[in-house]
């Protein structure tokens, strides 16, 4: 049934990308969509010698309130960089820039060039001084850069469903797609020109590579030897997404932990007296061309790449401390937080929206995903797509829940594997109640 399976893939590949595509011109459009789109000029300062810098980045600069360490000073000196757009300043220290590339392709597909870029949005001013000052992207522009952004996400889609079809069966493959495709919350921040899209992406890319890792590396009778070596290429693209997913946004880098995990699950399934060795061998390599990766994409990092990538940590957390002044941003105490994240999580951004029955589903699949883990991992059975998404679930979607600020995309990561819980536990209870009537 190798053609019906690939019909089916066809199908859910229309549908999503039927919803992603359609209206992306009424996506509530937000100003740091006009911050993203106006940095994306940074793919022809990667890729240009001659690269003019317009005025707006020529002019940038670092807040005076900011200070970094005496250690880190000389890190940050401007004489460390040939120009002044790979120097120190706002846009290069807030956010790596793999997210700027990818909107870049998307607007040069549509055919807008640099000249044709906006300005970045300024917060201080009025939606009509913005629009007058040349902040609010060309509509063709908007379109063109989102157009990529709906691209990669109907990529994600896709995988997710491959990878939740495999864990929890054909039920909750297709229950994930009408979560994936009927959530507003997604359908806004998966389809704005802005680092989620990319940051999901290369995220599923790198789920996907870990679970071809473990499935080759599981067969009987193979030494640890042997093992490492079936799955290097797909280790080998896990070190790329990790890095891409941390220049994507900076929260991606902690993607590393799902490769030491991997790792040590491979070392500890094979024969042999040498698996921490294997384990740690595995990880330095894979963590070392991660970081490679992490760094080629971006000239700011050459001169000091690990200095000047704490000195980006350190700018982001200052950033945070500004932003929380707003009391409408800010989760200040424990009270707060375990009133609003869950009720974000739960229900808000949910396709129903009922906290208590998301919920009970999201536990009763969060269970089903572990058991079929722990099943794979004691040779019993279960599913080798279970291990690496209760992994990636627990690295990228509980760092989240601990933010200071209480901003709708910082959410974006539980929301999908919550929805990827609750399509697992539906098709658990499917089966289950099938089972009673067949009985």
């Amino acid at each position: 049934m190798k053609w019906f399976r690939l019909l089916e893939v066809g199908l859910v590949f229309i549908i999503i990308g039927g919803v992603y595509f359609s209206g992306l011109d009424a996506v509530p459009f937000h100003g740091d969509e006009s911050h993203w789109i106006a940095t994306s000029c940074y793919l022809e300062a990667l890729l240009t010698r001659d690269f003019t810098e317009p005025t707006w980045l020529r002019e940038s600069g670092l807040d005076e309130d900011f200070s970094t360490p005496d250690w880190l000073s000389p890190a940050l000196s401007p004489a460390l960089s040939s120009s002044h757009v790979w120097n120190v300043h706002y846009w290069t220290m807030t956010q790596p820039p793999v997210s700027r590339y990818m909107i870049a392709l998307g607007r040069l597909a549509g055919g807008y060039h640099v000249a044709d870029l906006n300005q970045p949005w300024d917060f201080q001013a009025t939606n009509t001084q913005n629009v007058a000052s040349g902040a609010y992207p060309a509509r063709g522009l908007l379109w063109s850069s989102r157009a990529l952004m709906a691209l990669l996400s109907v990529v994600s889609g896709m995988i997710l469903y491959v990878l939740v079809r495999h864990a929890g069966g054909a039920v909750s493959g297709y229950v994930f797609v009408v979560l994936y495709v009927g959530s507003e919350y997604l359908l806004i921040h998966l389809r704005r020109a802005m680092s989620e899209p990319p940051l999901l992406f290369f995220t599923t890319l790198t789920l996907l590579a870990g679970v071809r890792a473990l499935m080759v590396a599981s067969r009987r009778g193979m030494s640890i030897a042997q093992r490492f070596r079936a799955a290097l290429p797909w280790l080998l693209l896990m070190g790329v997404g990790v890095g891409l997913s941390g220049a994507a946004k900076l929260n991606g880098l902690a993607l590393i932990l799902v490769v030491v995990a991997l790792c040590c699950i491979i070392a500890w399934r094979g024969q042999g007296t040498r698996r921490l060795w294997f384990a740690l061998g595995g990880v330095v390599f894979i963590g070392l061309l991660a970081a490679l990766v992490f760094i080629v994409v971006n000239p700011f990092l050459y001169p000091q790449p690990i200095l000047r990538t704490l000195a980006m940590g350190l700018f982001r957390r200052w950033e945070m401390s500004h932003q929380i002044r707003n009391p409408v941003w800010h989760i200040a105490d424990w009270g707060e937080r375990l009133n609003i994240v869950p009720r974000r999580i739960l229900r808000d951004y949910m396709v129903l929206h009922f906290g208590l029955l998301n919920g009970v589903l999201w536990g009763v699949g969060l269970y089903c995903l572990a058991r079929s883990a722990r099943w794979w991992l004691l040779g019993k059975g279960g599913s080798a797509a279970s291990v690496a998404l209760v992994i990636v679930a627990a690295v990228a979607a509980l760092p989240p829940l601990f933010t200071p600020l209480d901003w709708d995309r910082y959410y974006m990561y539980p929301v999908v594997f919550v929805s990827l819980c609750i399509a697992v536990a539906v098709g658990d209870i499917s089966r289950r109640v099938q089972r009673v009537s067949e009985w």
